[in-house]
């Protein structure tokens, strides 16, 4: 733990200058304990699954899935998913 305690200043400025760094893993070598990310990167994720969330409480995964396995999507906010969905194969 001191390990970790001593490296977390140059961590975190490497998170704060970095934002697209991958996520540092802490733990042992068998199971991650605890993983720092990026401001930036939290929030891409917390906003996926806010979005992943909304799209099962809509029943919508199984058409969404189909349309991105047929290419009809593949970027985009929820909107423009459905709107994506909407139109006719």
């Amino acid at each position: 733990m001191e390990e970790i305690r001593s490296s977390l200043p140059s961590i975190l400025a490497t998170l704060r200058n970095t934002p697209e760094a991958e996520p540092v893993h802490f733990g042992s070598h068998r199971r991650d304990e605890a993983v720092l990310l990026s401001r930036e990167r939290y929030e891409q994720q917390a906003a996926a699954v806010r979005e992943l969330e909304e799209l099962e409480r809509l029943g919508a995964v199984a058409l969404v899935r189909d349309r991105l396995a047929d290419g009809r999507f593949s970027e985009g906010t929820v909107d423009d998913l459905f709107a994506a969905v909407d139109r006719p194969a």
